[in-house]
């Protein structure tokens, strides 16, 4: 009878036992609402592991990686690149039809292994107290006055990077024109004199040796509050830049060596979902990739969320041939390394 009883209690146990999804993302890139809604709702935990730059999570996920994996948060661009698709599942048509709040803008550039979740643009933070003129042009951090000299900080990212040093010289950031890229090049060859990190503007803030004294970065459009948040100072104002913007888009894939596909699947049907995918955004400060019908005034009306228009009409999202440019990887590892 114990034995009866002790089995019985075990598989109690182990039936009880929530399953757990495990998203590979961004720091601060999914809001504790709603993965505490999620799991309210279906009894599945959300668990995050994070990446701090593109690059670090392609390099992991290409030479191997943790097999408790479920989802990826990726850059469309990335996936442009034929070699994720044997790591991840083709989306499942139903959640892209379940979900016709989404812009199929952003459908067609996340293309068959994912469901779009955020995009913005990629500006320009400064201390308002720290410059003699308001920060309007990307040629202002490539040529910045003297005052920014040592106090400025860049994302490392190869096509990012390189991307608003072609802005910055007025190109196209799909330009395969060699002449322009060397441009690009010798911008950023110029600018290292006054760049005090390559890394992401909210990490810089914390960083011993760098947060007291930067005045500028180059932000990604929703990393600009956890900047603020970070920062000691409380001057800080985003621009996105008269030249425009590299657009970015974030998507959510499934790897194939998921054990919870099912779930994973359910997961995104949630986080897509206009009402969620808002929460969500307003939570974050970045903008969800739905119809602009499905956004509130709120985003809408926030520069920082949704670029001002002329600026947009500048912007640009990548084309799927640059992911496979090795000139860029060049030049970056030129620049940085």
């Amino acid at each position: 009878m114990r034995y009866l009883i002790g089995t019985l209690l075990l598989l109690l146990s182990g039936y009880s036992q929530a399953t757990e999804l495990v998203v590979y993302t961004w720091e601060y890139y999914l809001a504790p609402e709603v993965k505490n809604r999620f799991e309210q709702e279906t009894g599945i935990h959300i668990k995050e592991v994070n990446y701090d730059s593109d690059e670090a999570r392609n390099r992991l996920l290409s030479g191997g990686y943790p097999p408790d994996f479920d989802i990826v948060s990726i850059d469309s661009l990335s996936l442009k690149d034929p070699v994720w698709n044997d790591l991840y599942i083709p989306m499942p048509e139903a959640i892209n039809k379940h979900n016709t709040a989404i812009d199929p803008i952003f459908t067609a550039n996340c293309g068959k292994l994912s469901v779009p979740y955020m995009w913005g643009s990629i500006g320009i933070a400064y201390r308002e107290s720290q410059v003699t003129k308001p920060i309007t042009r990307w040629q202002q951090l490539f040529e910045p006055e003297a005052a920014l000299s040592g106090r400025i900080v860049m994302v490392d990212d190869t096509f990012d990077l390189i991307s608003v040093a072609l802005k910055a010289a007025g190109y196209s950031i799909n330009t395969h024109n060699k002449a322009e890229l060397k441009v690009a090049y010798n911008l950023l060859q110029k600018q290292r004199s006054f760049v005090a990190a390559y890394q992401l503007s909210f990490a810089a803030a914390v960083d011993v040796n760098v947060g007291k004294k930067i005045a500028a970065a180059m932000v990604y459009s929703g990393d600009f509050y956890v900047l603020q948040q970070n920062s000691s100072y409380k001057d800080w104002r985003y621009v996105v830049p008269e030249e425009g913007s590299p657009l970015w888009l974030d998507c959510m894939a499934i790897l194939k060596t998921s054990q919870h596909q099912q779930e994973a699947e359910q997961f995104l049907t949630f986080l897509t979902r206009p009402d969620i995918a808002v929460i969500n955004g307003k939570a974050l400060g970045f903008t969800p990739a739905l119809q602009k019908a499905y956004l509130p005034a709120s985003i809408l009306n926030n520069a920082v969320s949704y670029p001002p228009n002329p600026q947009l009409q500048r912007s640009e999202f990548y084309d799927a041939d640059v992911s496979g440019d090795s000139l860029r990887s060049a030049i970056y590892f030129a620049v940085l390394k």
